[in-house]
């Protein structure tokens, strides 16, 4: 059976929005944005909830990471990812039609971060299953990632996206009308190169077999 990465989000707090039925189409063109970088075809499947699907557990971490940043000035989100088999696959009833341990563990990482939303604790956005020895490292880079963007303005979003995007600090300085030194400035104290850096390390092979 192939393993695949399971990925289960939905919208924080949606339903207080004044038009949630346009607040779901710019999601959507956030889904598309992120499919057509990392695939897995974000879709929303019942009310604000969405799910996609990756081949690598590495692809659907990173592709979190743009669902974050790029639905940031419109709604927060949680998101659930899991690692595992794909047991159960019926095309004719997508994205309805699938089963197996990826997508348990997705539904319980979605429902730890949901958790947490209830606890005096540091407040989840991202979590991960796996089922390997990794999970522990996994979810403490996530949480410590999630919260570094949680700080973040919309100036330092925007800086973070563009940087992820191949755009350079002065590319990025002309674009926002600041000077050079701000971007590094930026860059640098609120952890975005940091954060970058981080990312591009990847997952260890063990959850990648």
């Amino acid at each position: 059976m192939p393993k695949m990465a399971a990925l289960i989000g939905d919208m924080i707090g949606s339903r207080r929005s004044p038009d949630r039925i346009e607040l779901q189409r710019q999601i959507e063109r956030v889904f598309t944005e992120v499919d057509s970088r990392f695939g897995g075809a974000p879709t929303f499947t019942i009310g604000d909830e969405f799910q996609a699907r990756f081949p690598t557990l590495g692809d659907a971490v990173e592709a979190s990471l743009h669902l974050h940043l790029r639905s940031r000035s419109l709604t927060e989100l949680r998101i659930g990812i899991g690692w595992g088999e794909l047991v159960v696959e019926d095309p004719s009833r997508s994205p309805f039609g699938q089963d197996g341990p990826c997508w348990w563990r997705a539904r319980e990482a979605i429902e730890s971060v949901e958790r947490s939303a209830r606890s005096r604790g540091p407040e989840l956005r991202t979590a991960a299953r796996t089922a390997t020895a990794i999970d522990q490292l996994l979810n403490g880079y996530l949480l410590l990632r999630d919260t570094l963007l949680g700080a973040m303005d919309d100036v330092d979003q925007r800086i973070t996206s563009g940087l992820l995007e191949g755009s350079s600090q002065t590319d990025l300085a002309k674009e926002l009308g600041l000077n050079k030194s701000s971007v590094s400035r930026r860059a640098n104290s609120h952890g975005i190169l940091a954060l970058i850096e981080a990312r591009s390390i990847g997952m260890p092979p063990l959850v990648e077999q």
